[in-house]
């Protein structure tokens, strides 16, 4: 309790839930890399299971579930360009030999689709599929390529999805578009090593945002009249959902 800052018991309450919410997300963090480091030296799903206290099956469902034909429905609800760009960051994911889908694979699958809007504002602010392979590479080596076998998706990616459906929510879509996985790749709040990864490749965080924004309120001119546009941005992805 004494590394909680000072203040009213609601306040230390809500830098404790806070806290808690870090610690989750670094501990999901840290049983992705092992599990991936498992698989990569042959362990089976089934001693994944034992060592994690769990069946093969829960194992599979937590850390594999992208294992699905090309042709099937796209996992997450994700439909359309968004569904396509993380079939494409899934094949980048196989192609480089890794074991799960990283928000960094991300960024490539967004750059696959380049007359959708993510894709344009990356190109706007000097990224390209070569430079994010090569940063990519340098953080996670290429192994031989798997293009057949489970692949999961890394617990960071499956809360930048859940991100990316909430803004998409927020700017009245059913389901998220891959301006709205940009947002949420570049959000503060999720810390992001996708964010990492475009700053490598030159183009700040803040400056891609910036961007997304612009193209979104040229696009739809309306949310400039109602919502000042700190104000937009700073509800769409700074707010922690």
């Amino acid at each position: 309790m004494g590394d909680l800052p000072p203040g009213s018991p609601i306040e230390r309450l809500t830098a404790a839930s806070l806290l808690a919410q870090r610690l989750h997300a670094r501990g999901d963090e840290l049983l992705d890399q092992l599990v991936d480091g498992a698989r990569a030296h042959g362990a089976s799903w089934t001693e994944i299971g034992r060592a994690l206290q769990t069946s093969k099956q829960a194992a599979q469902q937590r850390f594999a579930v992208v294992a699905r034909e090309p042709d099937a429905d796209s996992p997450f609800g994700l439909t359309g360009a968004a569904g396509d760009a993380l079939a494409a960051a899934a094949k980048e994911a196989r192609q480089l030999g890794h074991h799960y889908v990283r928000p960094e694979h991300l960024i490539l699958g967004l750059l696959a689709l380049p007359e959708e809007m993510a894709a344009r504002a990356l190109e706007a602010e000097g990224v390209t599929a070569g430079d994010v392979r090569a940063a990519l590479e340098r953080q996670l080596p290429r192994a031989a390529a798997r293009p057949t076998g489970s692949l999961g998706v890394a617990p960071q990616t499956k809360r930048l999805l859940e991100l990316a459906r909430a803004i998409g929510k927020s700017l009245c879509h059913q389901c998220p578009r891959t301006e709205h996985v940009l947002l949420a790749a570049v959000s503060p709040k999720l810390d992001s090593p996708a964010a990492a990864l475009l700053a490598e490749c030159g183009a700040e965080p803040a400056d891609v945002r910036e961007q997304v924004m612009r193209m979104l309120l040229e696009q739809s001119p309306e949310l400039a009249g109602a919502i000042g546009r700190k104000s937009w941005l700073s509800r769409v992805v700074s707010k922690r959902y």
